[in-house]
């Protein structure tokens, strides 16, 4: 396929973008927008064809580009690299997925529909001008026949064969040479292709005319001895019903249809889960305050102590406290500035367990060492109180005037009450008044 062949689906993909222009779309709306609409797109896509890793990487530059920087498409401001992002959340990611490994999700789905005889038109023209009814385990990569997009589709077979299994019925329906139907795997990997003259079964034989064609022999390989008594237990335990195709879900659980979410958990590299997401994405959180808590955590703003590394002239100092080093330790919570909004919001909360020390609030928040009203709301404070206080101190250096801590007390104080009001005391047993209380109001 070439970049004529896939350019209207990133002309559909930046034609989506441009109309977004007009729109004042903030980070976490934008990341909405990526992935319900631009991502479903070449889902629907990757769902017929095989693309180039040249068009995948095109579109991700595009998604990352517009996450960042909006309609702008500027590659040079994105704050996170883009695989970090295609992660799920609790593994530190914002839970896109990449497109190369939802492309292999969607081949190893077209394999499914060949190998779990479809009815459909394409699979039935496969079978007739590809296959000539035989297997399609057995047909070689270097074939010429097909186009580029079934080349790829054979290429994914040693992976499929880790996900396929066929349960066997009347054994009509299976090779008995290139299906997986028994505990051994593939008989033809097991034996290979001096396993035909010592079984005496032909390689176009299905399981069916194995069980009625040959008498069991004697043999001295251990492999040959398996294989003969497997197959004298399958012919005893023959049915009437027709063969059932199955697919890997998890583990040894194989079921009689394909799962696009199950495969793409088994084909990743799954990394180790992080307890702070706990403390980002939780229920009934503000979708902008989590999206910038994430932000936080993983040490991706703007602040002096950053600035310093690319920029060695850069004003470093905190615009609150004049310190002269603004790190995130600093700005969240040991400035006196910060520290006495941090206070006011979470003492009356914590009582003797407060803390200003950024190592300490992160397990507070993310544990379950607080009880479930006292957690929510401390979650949902220190959310709202990062995110205000970063756009105090922007309004700051770009010359607005400042707020007293008594201002952006009170915008915190309204952002976790119309919160609470807005959920009601049915889903928190009393958050609003635990709040009044450790307001002393």
């Amino acid at each position: 396929m070439t970049a004529t062949a896939y350019q209207p689906l990133i002309d559909a993909i930046r034609g989506k973008i441009n109309t977004w222009t007009t729109r004042f779309l903030s980070l976490v709306g934008r990341l909405q927008l990526i992935s319900s609409v631009l991502m479903s797109i070449s889902n629907f896509w990757l769902s017929a064809f095989q693309l180039p890793k040249a068009c995948l990487k095109e579109i991700e530059k595009l998604c990352s580009s517009f996450l960042w920087s909006g309609p702008a498409l500027n590659p040079k401001k994105a704050k996170v690299a883009w695989e970090d992002l295609c992660k799920p959340k609790d593994e530190g990611g914002l839970g896109l997925r990449p497109l190369s490994e939802v492309s292999k999700v969607f081949r190893l789905k077209l394999v499914w529909r060949i190998i779990s005889a479809s009815s459909s038109l394409w699979v039935k023209w496969i079978q007739m001008n590809l296959l000539h009814k035989g297997s399609f385990w057995s047909i070689g990569e270097s074939s010429n026949r097909g186009s580029w997009m079934w080349r790829k589709i054979l290429k994914a077979r040693p992976l499929a064969r880790d996900f396929h299994k066929v349960r066997i019925g009347n054994g009509k329906q299976t090779s008995f040479w290139y299906d997986c139907w028994s505990e051994l795997g593939c008989i033809y990997d097991v034996l290979g292709p001096r396993g035909v003259v010592d079984l005496g079964i032909p390689l176009s034989s299905i399981v069916a005319s194995a069980w009625t064609a040959t008498r069991r022999r004697r043999h001295r390989t251990e492999n040959l001895c398996d294989i003969e008594r497997i197959l004298e237990l399958q012919r005893t335990r023959s049915v009437g019903e027709p063969d059932t195709p199955l697919w890997r879900h998890s583990g040894d659980n194989y079921k009689n249809f394909f799962n696009s979410k199950a495969t793409w958990k088994l084909i990743r590299n799954a990394g180790p889960p992080l307890s702070w997401t706990k403390g980002i994405w939780f229920k009934h959180s503000t979708p902008k305050f989590s999206f910038f808590a994430w932000l936080v955590i993983k040490n991706r703003l703007a602040t002096g102590e950053r600035m310093s590394y690319w920029n060695v002239g850069a004003n470093t100092s905190c615009i609150f406290c004049r310190d002269p080093m603004e790190s995130r330790q600093h700005l969240f919570f040991s400035c006196t500035y910060s520290h006495e909004v941090w206070a006011y919001a979470t003492k009356g909360l914590l009582k003797s367990r407060f803390s200003s020390h950024w190592h300490d609030i992160l397990p507070l928040i993310s544990g379950n060492a607080l009880d479930r009203r006292t957690r929510f709301l401390y979650r949902y404070v220190f959310q709202a109180t990062v995110h205000i206080l970063w756009r105090e101190r922007n309004a700051r250096r770009h010359g607005e005037a400042p707020n007293p801590p008594s201002v952006i007390q009170k915008m915190i104080d309204k952002q976790v009450r119309n919160r609470c009001a807005t959920l009601g005391d049915n889903h928190f047993d009393g958050s609003l008044q635990l709040w009044f209380s450790a307001r002393g109001s």
